[in-house]
């Protein structure tokens, strides 16, 4: 029989017994000199089997639209209040998605430990109950990397369920290992000035002027949308974050509705334990601070590209204008959208948006998708690449336990992708291993990274993730983009030499691009092995110019621009054209008249 260890918390591991760790998120590698020492298994990761993610997707999104609908209506009775399921589903519909992704990958893994092992018990701690409760969403993006709130959610799935022994130890904070990836935040002399503008320039806003909140623009670029927008441009980013205790006294209550399976019955008994005190006790506040907030009384639209997923405050009044009539457009961020199978953010977002503006990518079956370019709007670069010396390979890492689903590498499964990693440096001739600078993701969630790095090639080059990537990209001779996300797409705009590789296992397409990745794949860009990757680099090394720019290459890759990654002429135009047509009778007549002169593709 062996002890079931769930985290890297050491403090809730045995003495002189026989363990299972749960998965290699326990198994910190700075910390091996002290799980070597036991006689160990690790149980497997059950989402390595790609067929059941795709299916636990499917079931999740019912499981929590079902838990949504009870959840608006639990909230209304708690605070009084009589909001639509809408405003619910913007306000408290991003944190319940992760919620539910988060508890059942937790409670799978159990189940199979249960399965699989004779499992004698586990360790768990208490005193940390106070400390895993979110004030708002900022809030849980920093818990659900950390140990202490995974180690929670363990503990209340094994109460719940039952059938094991519990050792109950006093947990000591002093022995935590620290920060593992968490997200700090400091305030700029620009933003300060930013912000200051903000407050002077409002007194100048009309009441129905176009909210552009977070829009992912340049800053010239967001100015621009408001000078075409005929209103005073103003910076909505910058409105401080509620910061609520829970009361205990107040999450008594159960919701209402009925569960569908053991499952679901178990995250309605944690739901009243750890939803954000922003959307429970915190409510009336954060509606206060909503008040209190200059931003628009009545816009017909309110765009944003960031704001509608962690800004509680932002959330709280755009949802609020919207049960007053408002439209919501959102704006993609980033890559993944349009392409990968399965992502939660992106049928999130689709969900809440009256309007969705895309980079390029659309959905016959959701007309609401409406493709206006890259949104940043990366011009093209200037730069003579093939004059410069660097190979610059980009890396990434995931928080070690999933936190949500998507078609990508999931928790354990990055050290996998680590190893494809080495193994295209491994593949590499050693004379151009030289020119390699190896981009390390800015945060470590515990992984290690840099230390694994130097241990297995010290020779190389390593960045931390701090340095400007446009910075880094300009000094490059060829860009090596090693998942499929948001850099590539920018290179690609810029028109960088670019040769990708990942694991398709890992990054499954939805099937309306496979057509067009293969069109990478059949001119060298695209591969799908480290191995073939660096022989192609090193094979066009010498003459990376004149391979990028080949009638086939460049064919490849303006198709993939065409369907997927617009280089807009007027991104700036094209949002503002379609924020007027979403807008429509509620738009001022001074815009409609002139937004027939914007740009159209």
């Amino acid at each position: 029989m062996r002890v079931l260890v769930t985290t890297a918390l050491e403090q809730s591991w045995p003495v002189n017994e026989p363990v299972l760790f749960l998965g290699e998120w326990c198994r910190r590698h700075s910390r091996r000199d002290k799980w070597q020492q036991f006689d160990s298994q690790v149980m497997p990761y059950h989402w390595d089997d790609r067929n059941r993610l795709l299916q636990d997707y499917d079931r999740l999104i019912v499981t929590y639209e079902r838990l949504l609908t009870d959840l608006g209506e639990t909230l209304n009775d708690q605070s009084g209040s009589d909001r639509s399921d809408r405003y619910w589903r913007i306000l408290a519909g991003p944190w319940l998605g992760l919620f539910v992704q988060m508890a059942w990958d937790r409670w799978r893994m159990v189940e199979e430990a249960e399965r699989r092992v004779d499992v004698s018990g586990t360790i768990v701690l208490e005193g940390i109950e106070n400390a895993v409760v979110p004030s708002g969403m900022v809030d849980f993006t920093r818990l659900f990397t950390n140990d202490e709130w995974n180690h929670y959610l363990y503990r209340r799935i094994f109460e719940e369920r039952g059938g094991h022994a519990l050792e109950y130890r006093l947990y000591d904070p002093g022995e935590t290992e620290g920060p593992v990836g968490s997200i700090s935040l400091s305030v700029s002399t620009k933003v300060r000035m930013l912000r200051f503008w903000s407050c002077l320039a409002a007194r100048l806003a009309r009441k129905n002027d176009v909210a552009v909140v977070s829009p992912f623009m340049a800053w010239s670029a967001e100015l621009a949308l408001h000078r075409r927008l005929g209103q005073v441009p103003l910076i909505w980013s910058f409105v401080s974050q509620p910061n609520e205790r829970f009361e205990p006294r107040q999450r008594t209550w159960a919701m209402r509705g009925s569960a569908a399976d053991e499952f679901e019955s178990f995250v309605r008994v944690l739901i009243p334990e750890q939803i954000p005190a922003a959307y429970l006790e915190g409510h009336g506040r954060l509606v206060e601070m909503v008040g209190e907030a200059r931003w628009p009384a009545h816009p017909p639209v309110v765009f944003t590209s960031n704001s509608h997923y962690s800004d509680d405050v932002f959330k709280a009044w755009a949802a609020d204008r919207v049960e007053r009539g408002s439209r919501l457009a959102i704006g993609q961020h980033g890559g993944n959208f349009g392409i990968s199978r399965r992502l939660w953010n992106e049928d999130l977002e689709v969900a809440i948006a009256d309007r969705y503006l895309s980079w390029g990518w659309s959905d016959e079956s959701r007309k609401k998708i409406r493709p206006v370019g890259q949104i940043y709007d990366r011009p093209p670069s200037t730069v003579d690449h093939g004059a410069n010396e660097t190979i610059l390979m980009v890396t990434n890492t995931v928080p070690r336990q999933s936190y949500h689903l998507f078609s990508g590498m999931v928790s354990s499964q990055w050290l996998s992708y680590l190893q494809d990693q080495f193994a295209f440096v491994e593949s590499l001739p050693k004379s151009l291993r030289e020119h390699l600078l190896v981009r390390l993701y800015r945060h470590d969630y515990g992984w290690d990274q840099q230390s694994r790095w130097e241990e297995r090639l010290p020779e190389v080059r390593l960045e931390p993730g701090v340095a400007p990537i446009r910075d880094l990209i300009s000094k490059c001779r060829i860009y090596v983009s090693t998942y499929n996300a948001t850099t590539f797409l920018e290179t690609f705009a810029m028109d960088v030499p670019t040769v990708m590789f990942w694991n398709p296992d890992h990054w499954e397409l939805r099937d309306s691009v496979v057509d067009v990745f293969s069109g990478l794949h059949e001119v060298g860009i695209l591969h799908n092995s480290a191995a073939s990757a660096a022989e192609h680099l090193a094979a066009v090394w010498d003459d990376v110019v004149s391979w990028w720019g080949d009638t086939a290459v460049s064919t490849a890759r303006l198709r993939f621009n065409e369907e997927l990654n617009w280089n807009q002429s007027d991104v700036v135009g094209a949002i503002a054209r379609e924020i007027v047509d979403l807008a429509g009778e509620e738009c001022p007549r001074r815009l409609r008249s002139r937004s027939r002169k914007w740009a159209t593709r």
